[in-house]
């Protein structure tokens, strides 16, 4: 990266408060940052206050702040991971009115650690002349090491003001990415963002603007995006190919707008079901003109927020806006009928928006069944589950109605849907096997494991006044499907290595590659096939370079075949012509998969064999995802196959 003009420090960060409402945070940014007094009726924060604080540190040298004033209301806990970032400092204010402070103490700073990485927390203990109250400190600072300090505060009379600035100053000044140093052009590119009135602009834009200020190198511009997303000063979201085109300037554009949206009262009356025309009407045109509207449903939907209803284009769902109540259906689901499992959230409380992001992952399996706020029932290969948690007692429990084997299936794959979203949090909760006809008995899974991997037949409990001889393996086998606890039973160690499988599809097509994902979680579970999709791309990837990169490198190329799909020049144009090569190449296999009746006979793929076997088009099996499970059956089973051949012919090899 070239000097234009010298290179000086950026000296400048995100300082981040997070807490639930009520405790204080805006107060506290009004005697940091303008000096002000408390303000007894000081209104709630709504989505995200970000202010500006030039901040003079020890050494003399003034440092920006970017102070982003997080609101506490629950409904927008799930859109704070649009902006906890990583390279910041965060302030958890907590207060001890509800008398749960270890617990909320735990929960953001799990949350902290899942999105903001190693980033310090200074943890204040606000108004505390209102209630006096601690935190088990030293506990506390044992399991999250990213602690820097605690300090006791009340805005009423200044108390701990003055020494929580000093912390702030000193965890500024420790910031490893603060001095960082910017080319002049940059800090021209820079400044030109934040002063201007636009609350966006297109990336093409963003190129111009660079090179109007002497930045013409891509990798250069793509590297300052990042700087400028990570401080909050313009953000974009260039790792999903749906939100790439838009730089947003102002951040407050995209929290007012979500917050308008989840708090719309036409949302609340239909129990969060959204039209696409409804917008207008909820949104301010003149701030969100409705070319731009759609920017933030797709925002929503990269974060797991909402999903689009099947064969409805137009209209979605929001799950965090469900009914409360819990339908009548579920008192079918018992666990004398049922296989039942159970995830413990013990560390932690049951984190926000993870059981909507689990009914949006799972929408397709949820078609004509029950969805409520904390929970939904599912519908696969004829067997329906039940999945609902306990925010109180942070338990998630599972009861899966059906055949033996069905429904371990269908039990594998709801724990290969959690065990993606638990990648996101920085905490693991505890599986636990409920023991049949002894309620409240559960054994932890990883218990389980370790006794049957040292050959150890049976486990030994004391439940009331029995001692009960538990047989491990009925246990696991119980819960489990066979293989999936020895993936390597079938290969030696050094050939565990599982298929890669690339999925190239039209965003049309978005619900029926979550239809044909589910019906593969099998595969994945058992540690035989990794799906990769443009889904998998991670914050700061550039889209276009990742999926070539997965491209490139899959062992099997999947394309869900629709009319829209062979309109769309990437899809057909580039992943089609470079997937032909490499299948003639024999580096790698094609399965077209017809998803919609088109005319794909005389097309390239035409000469392939295409699943499901026929060319059926998946679609025309059934209006529902319930009626097309035999044709996703047939394309699974299709596909089982080909990763047999490649494991074996590997092996071989």
């Amino acid at each position: 990266m070239e000097s234009r003009g010298g290179k000086k420090p950026l000296n400048e960060a995100k300082l981040i408060l997070v807490g639930f409402g009520g405790v204080g945070k805006t107060s506290l940014v009004k005697r940091l940052v303008y000096r002000k007094g408390l303000n007894k009726r000081e209104a709630m924060t709504e989505g995200i206050a970000i202010n500006e604080w030039s901040l003079m540190l020890a050494n003399g040298s003034k440092v920006n702040l970017h102070v982003w004033d997080f609101g506490g209301q629950e409904i927008m806990h799930a859109t704070h991971q649009f902006f906890l970032t990583a390279r910041s400092l965060y302030i958890l204010v907590l207060n001890g009115r509800q008398g749960r402070e270890d617990a909320d103490a735990e929960y953001w700073l799990n949350l902290i650690k899942s999105f903001g990485a190693e980033s310090p927390v200074i943890v204040v203990l606000n108004k505390v002349h209102e209630l006096a109250f601690d935190v088990n400190r030293r506990a506390l600072q044992y399991k999250f090491s990213n602690i820097s300090a605690f300090v006791s505060t009340d805005c009423e009379d200044d108390t701990g003001i003055s020494d929580l600035l000093n912390l702030i100053k000193v965890e500024v000044s420790n910031l490893s990415h603060l001095r960082d140093t910017f080319p002049a052009s940059w800090f021209a590119i820079k400044d030109s963002i934040a002063n201007m009135k636009d609350s966006y602009l297109s990336f093409e834009d963003y190129r111009r603007l660079c090179l109007e200020f002497g930045e013409a190198d891509a990798e250069a511009q793509e590297t300052l995006a990042g700087f400028l997303h990570s401080l909050g000063i313009a953000l974009n979201y260039r790792d999903d190919p749906r939100l790439h085109d838009v730089h947003v300037l102002k951040p407050e554009w995209v929290t007012e707008g979500i917050y308008a949206i989840l708090n719309a009262k036409k949302l609340t009356i239909s129990k969060g079901e959204l039209n696409l025309a409804e917008l207008p009407s909820i949104l301010n045109s003149d701030r969100y003109p409705i070319v731009r509207q759609s920017f933030l449903i797709e925002l929503m939907r990269k974060f797991e927020l909402c999903f689009r209803f099947p064969e409805e284009d137009g209209r979605y769902l929001i799950p965090e806006l469900l009914d409360k109540q819990e339908p009548e259906s579920t008192r079918y689901f018992t666990t004398e009928n049922c296989l039942a499992f159970e995830y413990h959230y013990e560390s932690a409380l049951l984190p926000e928006g993870l059981i909507p992001r689990f009914i949006v992952r799972t929408s397709a399996l949820s078609v004509g069944e029950s969805r409520w706020r904390t929970g939904v029932i599912l519908s696969f290969e004829g067997n329906r589950a039940l999945v609902r948690g306990d925010p109180m007692a942070k338990v998630l429990d599972i009861l899966v109605a059906g055949n033996s084997i069905g429904r371990r299936r269908l039990l594998a794959v709801i724990r290969s849907h959690l065990e993606e979203i638990h990648k996101s949090y920085a905490f693991r909760p505890t599986e636990m096997i409920p023991v049949p006809a002894r309620p409240g008995l559960v054994i932890p899974y990883d218990t389980l494991l370790v006794l049957e991997r040292n050959h150890r037949e049976t486990h030994d409990v004391v439940y009331g006044e029995e001692v009960l001889s538990l047989n491990v393996r009925v246990l696991l086998n119980g819960v489990d499907l066979e293989g999936i606890r020895r993936p390597s039973r079938a290969l030696p160690e050094s050939n565990r290595k599982a298929v890669t499988a690339f999925i190239s599809y039209s965003h049309t097509d978005e619900s029926l590659r979550a239809e044909l994902q589910t019906h593969l979680m099998l595969f994945k579970r058992q540690g035989l096939l990794a799906i990769w999709t443009d889904h998998c791309i991670t914050a700061g990837e550039e889209w276009k370079g990742k999926i070539d990169e997965n491209l490139e490198g899959a062992d099997i190329i999947i394309f869900l075949i629709s009319a829209d799909f062979i309109n769309s020049d990437y899809c057909w144009d580039i992943e089609l012509e470079r997937a032909l090569q490499r299948h003639k190449s024999e580096n790698a296999r094609i399965i077209p998969i017809i998803v919609r009746s088109c005319l794909w006979q005389n097309s390239p793929i035409g000469r392939l064999q295409a699943l499901p076997e026929g060319g059926q088009a998946v679609r025309t099996w059934g209006p529902s995802p319930q009626d097309r499970d035999p044709a996703w059956t047939k394309v699974a089973e299709g596909i089982e196959i080909a990763i047999k051949e490649l494991l074996e012919s590997s092996h071989s090899a």
